[in-house]
């Protein structure tokens, strides 16, 4: 039986590869965002704004799936990295809205189809939500650390209903967006810092996807998975 798998966020980055990775795996891929992308025929689009309560409704009132086995919640933006004293709140709001606001509403609407299921869940935090961020403000720590903490609660909420529900926390990933925004010589540095060496590939995040929504996986929820070379090492 081929599963199904919904990525919000699935147009770039780690969403973009995650859904490349899942396609050629054979899962039935569904990709959201905002803005439409050109990626493989066999990969289907939907629009959605996970900023608007309306918008996300209406994203799944055209599921044609009577029951969803995955959700992947890829949908991210950073933000500039300041003094508190430069603090914006709109800035705040979007970064809020975006990677923590529309984590919880994908999931308030997508709960009914995994009940269906007993599906499972990836959410897409950060390294950052372990430590700091050495790039983006605190206001992107703050939401990804809100992640983690969403997950930990509906892993209990939701284990009576078989819904399976788990985070990974990447550091650097090689994505064109990485190498657009850093410098060279910058990344050379970051590398030289890492036990292992160099920063991960989007295929060895996207596998790690895959483990946790496949049927591989019966007992892992709650949990937040360190992808990070070394980088941070959990007790």
């Amino acid at each position: 039986m081929t599963l199904n798998t919904i990525i919000i966020g699935g147009t770039s980055g780690i969403g973009l590869e995650a859904a490349r990775y899942l396609n050629k795996q054979g899962y039935d891929v569904t990709v959201a965002s905002r803005t439409r992308f050109n990626i493989e025929k066999s990969i289907k689009y939907l629009h959605i704004d996970v900023t608007k309560e309306s918008s996300v409704k209406d994203f799944f009132s055209l599921i044609k799936y009577n029951k969803i086995d995955s959700i992947i919640y890829a949908a991210g933006v950073t933000s500039s990295k300041k003094s508190i004293v430069e603090f914006s709140v709109e800035e705040y709001l979007k970064t809020h809205d975006v990677n923590l606001l529309g984590a919880i509403l994908v999931l308030k609407y997508a709960f009914p189809f995994l009940q269906q299921s007993k599906g499972k869940v990836v959410i897409v935090s950060s390294f950052a939500s372990r430590t700091f961020s050495n790039f983006s403000g605190f206001e992107y720590t703050i939401s990804k650390a809100g992640l983690s903490s969403l997950v930990k609660q509906l892993a209990i909420e939701w284990a009576n209903d078989g819904i399976l529900i788990n985070t990974v926390l990447p550091s650097m990933v090689d994505t064109p967006m990485l190498r657009k925004n850093v410098e060279p010589n910058i990344l050379k540095n970051i590398e030289k810092e890492i036990p292992l060496g160099r920063i991960a590939t989007p295929q060895e995040i996207a596998t790690a996807i895959e483990f946790l929504i496949s049927e591989r996986n019966t007992y892992i929820t709650g949990a937040g998975i360190d992808i990070n070379g070394g980088q941070f090492l959990s007790s």
